[in-house]
């Protein structure tokens, strides 16, 4: 970012943070700019003193109203608006030099610290609340009209040289009035318009990330649930013919159904434990493709015939491709588990010889997985979802050559995304 940017981009910041010290430091530096002119010109007028203690304190007052123009600011811009009332009603200064009449008069409405309003009324218009502006906008238009008028009265403003009134410049005046009123007023409306837009923003943002975060835990609980339950479903229904014939397998069964029951309930565990990461949690890290070879013996434990086939040299891995290859792997022997049939056969191939990691689930199955699921998400979306995330590809289908029976997944995972030093 370049340093100028920078230096705005903190001082909105804070701003932003600190609105009430921001708004005290401009009433201050205005008052320090018009002012000194303003009190000048009051005190050198013939007025009596309270005459002109008078004015300076209607001038106090406006400049005081740029201090809250945030905090307050339909308030401080009626305060502000009748200082200038004040000031558009009072008589003429008349600017003494010594002990004598300068012979220059000026209404007090075109004090440098009338400056003040224009300030005031942009603030009305960007943080007052409904009907705030419409109101700033009402008060100021007739606010022109009342300080044309008062200037037309003086017989040394809006005159021709031959000292007639001139239509000519009360108009130009009066049109001079709302366009100074309409532009702080329009500028102010379209700073309340992009805040607004810039708010919309950072909420669609905030429901973004919460809807990506949704589907991300959808997945993780589809993958947990679904894999362990498939495979104690196999479990249960294999012990309860076993038992007939022999208890022993009976109870290695129930011991499988066991140990998937644990351990879905710690994956579980660490998958809600993110949803409070305000709360301490002692969760197991997330799988990898390192834990292949145990969630591959864990299915063969169901029956299912699985053989695991792992290709060239391993190499570390960004964490999202590693669990992103574990959870195609848990997800395809899952449907086989659920859908290739009591004969069916699989096999896991991981090949790390090429540049990328391919990781391929083929059976002998019946026929595909059902798509049930993959409307929400789930099943070979969400594998595919979860791979695309992870900068992958996956490819699912019939198993080439196989007569129509067999299914195949195959994921292709980049092996050179920056790793996670964590």
């Amino acid at each position: 970012m370049d340093p100028r940017q920078a230096s705005v981009s903190g001082l909105d910041d804070w701003v932003r943070r600190h609105p009430v010290t921001a708004d005290a430091l401009l009433a201050v530096a205005l008052a320090l700019v018009l002012a000194p002119t303003s009190v000048t010109l009051v005190w050198a007028t013939d007025w009596p003193l309270a005459g002109r203690a008078a004015i300076l304190t209607v001038l106090l007052a406006a400049h005081v109203t740029v201090a809250g123009r945030r905090w307050k600011p339909l308030l401080a811009y009626l305060v502000c608006s009748l200082a200038m009332l004040a000031l558009a009603l009072a008589p003429d200064l008349t600017m003494r030099v010594g002990s004598e009449l300068a012979g220059g008069t000026a209404p007090p409405i075109l004090l440098p610290s009338a400056l003040v309003y224009v300030v005031v009324l942009y603030s009305v218009a960007a943080w007052a609340r409904p009907p705030g502006p419409t109101v700033g906008l009402v008060v100021g238009l007739v606010g022109a009209g009342l300080t044309t008028v008062r200037l037309s009265m003086d017989g040394t403003w809006l005159v021709e040289p031959t000292g007639q009134p001139s239509g000519g410049w009360r108009l130009f005046v009066l049109a001079a009035l709302v366009a100074a009123v309409l532009a702080p007023w329009g500028f102010g409306r379209l700073r309340l318009a992009r805040t607004a837009a810039v708010e919309q923003d950072r909420t669609d943002r905030a429901e973004r990330a919460v809807t990506a975060e949704r589907s991300r835990i959808a997945r993780e609980m589809h993958d947990v649930v679904a894999h362990s339950l498939a495979v104690i479903v196999r479990q249960a229904e294999g012990g309860r013919f076993a038992a007939a014939k022999d208890p022993r397998l009976a109870a290695e069964a129930l011991s499988t159904v066991a140990t998937t029951g644990r351990q879905a309930l710690a994956d579980m565990r660490g998958v809600l434990g993110r949803l409070h990461q305000d709360e301490p949690t002692d969760t197991a890290p997330q799988p990898t493709v390192e834990d292949l070879p145990a969630l591959v013996e864990r299915v063969r434990r169901t029956g299912l015939p699985v053989e695991l086939t792992t290709t060239g040299s391993a190499r570390p891995l960004d964490r999202a491709v590693s669990l992103a290859a574990y959870r195609v792997v848990q997800e395809a022997l899952t449907n086989v588990v659920k859908h290739a049939g009591q004969d069916a056969t699989a096999g896991v191939r991981v090949d790390w010889s090429g540049g990328d990691l391919r990781v391929e689930v083929a059976d002998d199955g019946a026929g595909p997985p059902s798509p049930a699921g993959a409307g929400e998400g789930h099943g070979l979306a969400g594998m595919r979802e979860r791979v695309s995330l992870a900068g992958g590809r996956l490819a699912a289908g019939p198993r080439p050559g196989s007569a129509g029976r067999g299914f195949a997944v195959e994921a292709v995972l980049p092996t050179r995304r920056g790793l996670d030093p964590t």
